[in-house]
């Protein structure tokens, strides 16, 4: 069957809404100015390792606590407070009746990201996944997008849809896949081209779903 290959944070989950949530809870926490909720939410969302990010937030904040201690935290706390569109939901489900293969390939860790996951129920939406923190390898990288054919037993040959450019675009094209990004603030893609430029996974969809029935 097909693929489609699928981000999670900022793709299928709400990642921005969730950790400015948990940006509020941390900063109420440990006492902080409230004008530093938008400070961490801001490096939260950065495209950077977390064990980097909370190591630069523990030592400006200067926190008596350690940043693996605080990244434990977040990854415990994150996968309730993430969210799934029902849109995406239903386009999901259209696709996988419409005959595509669905794989989440994302970067992070195992237990944060596999946690969003299963709280979100996308595990029944899709037919598998691959978490950079498992397979030894993070998006661009072609790797963790061969792990993931592997893992589903199919071909990459399809789509790859996702948020960054330069991981889920890239990374995507570089394997052969189609692409689609996912611009939620009406940024250019000047840096890498994808083929589609959407709003939401559920318009991804609808072309995709299009296409392939006027093949």
């Amino acid at each position: 069957m097909p693929l489609i290959a699928l981000d999670l944070d900022g793709t299928l989950v709400d990642q921005a809404s969730a950790a400015r949530a948990w940006a509020h809870g941390f900063v109420r926490g440990w006492g902080l100015p409230t004008h530093e909720v938008d400070v961490v939410t801001t490096a939260l969302t950065e495209r950077h390792p977390k064990d980097e990010v909370f190591a630069r937030l523990v030592d400006r904040l200067r926190l008596p606590t350690s940043a693996d201690e605080v990244w434990r935290r977040y990854r415990t706390e994150m996968p309730s407070l993430v969210t799934v569109n029902d849109d995406d939901r239903r386009a999901l489900a259209e696709l996988r009746a419409a005959g595509w293969t669905l794989g989440i390939v994302t970067n992070g860790m195992a237990d944060n990201q596999e946690g969003k996951i299963r709280r979100t129920g996308l595990d029944t939406l899709v037919d598998g996944w691959v978490i950079s923190d498992v397979v030894g390898a993070r998006k661009p990288s072609p790797v963790i997008f061969h792990a993931l054919a592997e893992r589903l037993g199919c071909p990459l040959d399809g789509w790859m849809i996702g948020d960054s450019l330069e991981f889920d675009v890239a990374g995507g094209a570089g394997v052969g896949l189609q692409t689609a990004w996912i611009d939620s603030d009406g940024s250019d893609a000047t840096s890498f081209q994808p083929d589609l430029v959407v709003q939401s996974v559920a318009a991804a969809a609808v072309t995709i779903l299009d296409s392939s029935a006027m093949a």
